[in-house]
């Protein structure tokens, strides 16, 4: 993993001298249950699962893209369409992202990244009589991030940051195992152009959101992401009495779309539950339905999402 240290370390001595100086810039208000309509994120789950397999550069991929454009076209916001060709063992394939950007009150005010991958890893030479239909990986995250798109685009004043709600193409690997660069292609196309125009440095936090559809979901304490983020994730899950589905103790380090932000200097943490059926057993198979997800489990991700706000813009803040 390249990590951009110098970038880490400056990051990680002003948040330390910032935390002894200053106090937080806002209140935390008490605990209440944050606005998720799980039953509508449940029903989008199930219109993304019926496009079937959506690995990156189908038809079925680019029809999914169409679903996700008119969604948040639907909530008033603005697409923006990231299109890029990447080289892969599989030969050229060509990508797309899409985000939408709501600007904060402040137009100096820092930005935060929410993201989520939309592509099913190529299972087919693998799998050639069943088919990958990806409910948990990576449908899940999708429908939170429509519905967090609805909810934040519904708000009637800016925020205090800006945010950007990022949907990622490319993040599974073409072959069948995670090796060197066939992964993160969007994710990497994303911060690498942040990045290369110097706008990384606006961008005080990114999120990501993977396999939250588990019906017995646990949210691992992933080791890669930024301490201090995931630590506030764990804190604000207890507050909004949802302890019991973030882990403190079980640490698991996975790599996701969260390590191209971090290698650029972004804060990053991957909200992500890795243990998906007996031993992960689901995982990366054609056991991965619907079935195997609840609506329960969309909605728990979603109020923390939305419960953590104020202490997430509260620390990149502070940074």
């Amino acid at each position: 993993m390249r990590m951009s240290i110098s970038r880490l370390l400056s990051g990680a001595a002003l948040a330390a001298a910032l935390l002894l100086g200053c106090s937080s810039p806002d209140p935390i208000p008490p605990p209440q249950q944050a606005e998720f309509d799980q039953d509508r994120a449940w029903r989008d789950l199930e219109t993304i699962v019926g496009f079937g397999p959506r690995p990156s550069g189908s038809p079925a991929n680019a029809a999914l893209r169409a679903f996700i454009a008119g969604e948040l076209e639907d909530a008033g916001l603005t697409v923006v369409r990231e299109p890029f060709t990447a080289e892969t063992p599989a030969g050229p394939i060509e990508f797309e992202n899409l985000y939408a950007d709501l600007p904060p009150a402040d137009p100096d005010a820092p930005w935060i990244i929410f993201g989520t991958h939309f592509d099913t890893k190529r299972l087919d030479q693998h799998f050639p009589d069943q088919p990958f239909l990806g409910a948990n990986d990576a449908g899940s995250g999708t429908a939170i991030l429509l519905e967090l798109a609805r909810r934040f685009a519904a708000e009637t004043e800016p925020r205090r940051t800006g945010l950007r709600l990022l949907f990622l193409d490319g993040e599974e690997a073409v072959r069948l195992d995670w090796e060197g660069n066939d992964n993160t292609y969007g994710s990497r196309h994303h911060a690498g152009q942040l990045d290369a125009n110097g706008t990384w440095q606006r961008y005080g936090a990114c999120v990501i959101l993977d396999m939250l559809g588990d019906a017995d979901l646990e949210i691992v304490h992933e080791t890669y992401s930024r301490p201090e983020l995931m630590r506030l994730y764990q804190e604000q899950a207890q507050r909004l009495g949802l302890g019991e589905y973030v882990a403190t103790r079980r640490r698991l380090p996975v790599r996701d779309d969260h390590l191209p932000f971090l290698n650029v200097g972004i804060p990053a943490v991957d909200l992500i539950d890795f243990d998906y059926g007996p031993q992960n057993s689901y995982w990366h198979t054609p056991e991965d339905t619907l079935d195997k997800c609840s609506a329960k489990s969309l909605g728990i991700a979603g109020r923390l999402v939305l419960g953590a706000m104020p202490a997430l813009e509260n620390w990149v803040l502070e940074r």
